[in-house]
């Protein structure tokens, strides 16, 4: 581009002089005196310009290496050390090489290989029928416990690809099941977060149990694992909706409070300023 501009220059140049008798002379033969030195900045200028092109170039980021894709056939050839060890979790292959003591022939874990057992992994049930990847009917608890597996196994070992099937088709692309799965997932964890935050305002009690005394709760400035500067009492927690109840530390100026969640009962025979209740049956 900048040659070109050079050039047209130079012609509008030499037409403007055409026209001009008077400095025809005098303006060719200034040309003529300055053509080598134009002539070698145009080069060099051109040789700059290709240098920070191809530097640009090579500066690009690499493409994206194509995903793997796995079909069931594919994935039951790593279920032996020979070939590599490999597992998949809602329908996304990971190498377990590095866990071989847990995962090789042999190992606590070796059924899990060579598969999307994602359902086992909550159930226990490590038949033929209970390793499978079919989980839409899970609890939400559960759900949950499988996310964080999914997200143990991605943190912990190196991802592969992704297995054709329930999760995703031919193209790697996410099924409607996927969709459907995430979104129960997505609904669990919000449901845990919730759980965090009420017990972190209603912090369960510590119990024990004794055959010559009964049960009994307690509260502490630990009690249910929740460090904080006030103990609280016990009482008897329904939650909305609910016909059970667990027990819970309750603030003393919370307990008949404006922003109380669920239906909030004092334990019987139990003075309701005592921070320790004996249960009786």
């Amino acid at each position: 581009m900048f040659v070109k501009y050079v050039v047209l220059m130079s012609i509008s140049t030499f037409v403007i002089c055409y026209l001009n008798e008077n400095y025809l002379s005098s303006t060719l033969m200034q040309l003529s005196q300055v053509y080598p030195q134009l002539h070698a900045t145009v080069f060099y200028l051109r040789n700059v310009f290709l240098k920070l092109f191809n530097t640009g170039l090579s500066q690009k980021k690499p493409a994206k290496r194509t995903e793997i894709l796995f079909t069931e056939g594919d994935l039951k050839k790593y279920s032996e050390t020979r070939n590599g060890l490999y597992l998949a979790i809602l329908g996304k292959v990971y190498d377990v090489g590095k866990g071989e003591k847990f995962y090789g022939p042999g190992g606590s874990y070796h059924f899990f290989t060579g598969r999307d057992g994602s359902r086992a992994f909550i159930t226990g049930d490590f038949t033929e029928s209970g390793l499978t990847d079919d989980v839409i009917d899970l609890t939400a608890q559960e759900l949950y416990s499988l996310h964080e597996w999914a997200q143990f196994y991605r943190k912990e070992y190196k991802y592969k690809g992704k297995l054709i099937g329930r999760y995703y088709d031919a193209e790697g692309q996410p099924t409607p099941y996927y969709h459907q799965v995430k979104k129960l997932i997505s609904k669990a964890r919000r449901t845990k977060q919730e759980e965090s935050i009420e017990k972190l305002s209603y912090p369960p009690c510590n119990s024990e149990w004794s055959h010559e005394l009964g049960s009994r709760v307690w509260c502490s400035k630990m009690s249910g694992g929740i460090e904080r500067d006030w103990t609280g009492v016990p009482r008897q927690l329904y939650e909305p909706g609910s016909q059970t109840y667990r027990c819970a530390c309750i603030r003393e100026d919370e307990i008949d409070g404006p922003n109380k969640k669920g239906n909030i009962r004092e334990y019987p025979d139990c003075n309701p300023k005592s921070t320790s209740c004996w249960i009786y049956s």
